[in-house]
């Protein structure tokens, strides 16, 4: 004798297996977004870091105060994306409170994701003879 029909179980299986793809893909638009928004964001990071380590290869001597313009090719793979590095005294009240012979170099890039902005800054000290 053969069963025609679906039980009760079967059914419910069916239900669990459909509620489980459809919250997958219900959440794999947000889960690409975070993917980019990660990607972005270790870009900007290598591109402060190679500037950092560019301007740590000058002698402090040779480091001019003011502030420029990164021409990294590498921003134009961010969303808006730009970067400015600026050179300055070190902040005699909190750091050089000696008055060590130290320049302060501020690396920031800026770009945007989902429409806001985002932002990198990073910083780091250049003094006579290096920093010991």
């Amino acid at each position: 004798m053969k069963q025609q029909g679906v039980s009760l179980v079967e059914i419910l299986l069916v239900i669990a297996a459909v509620g489980i793809i459809i919250l997958i893909l219900g959440n794999l638009p947000n889960s690409i977004s975070l993917i980019g928004r990660s990607n972005h964001h270790s870009l900007a990071r290598e591109v402060a870091v190679k500037q950092l380590e560019d301007k740590r290869a000058i002698t402090y001597e040779n480091l001019s105060y003011g502030e420029v313009a990164i021409t990294d090719s590498r921003l134009n793979l961010l969303p808006g994306g730009s970067g400015k590095v600026e050179v300055s005294d070190c902040d005699s009240e909190t750091v050089c409170t000696n008055g060590e012979q130290l320049k302060k170099v501020t690396v920031t890039i800026s770009w945007k994701d989902s429409g806001k902005d985002q932002k990198i800054v990073l910083d780091t000290l250049v003094g006579v003879g290096g920093l010991n």
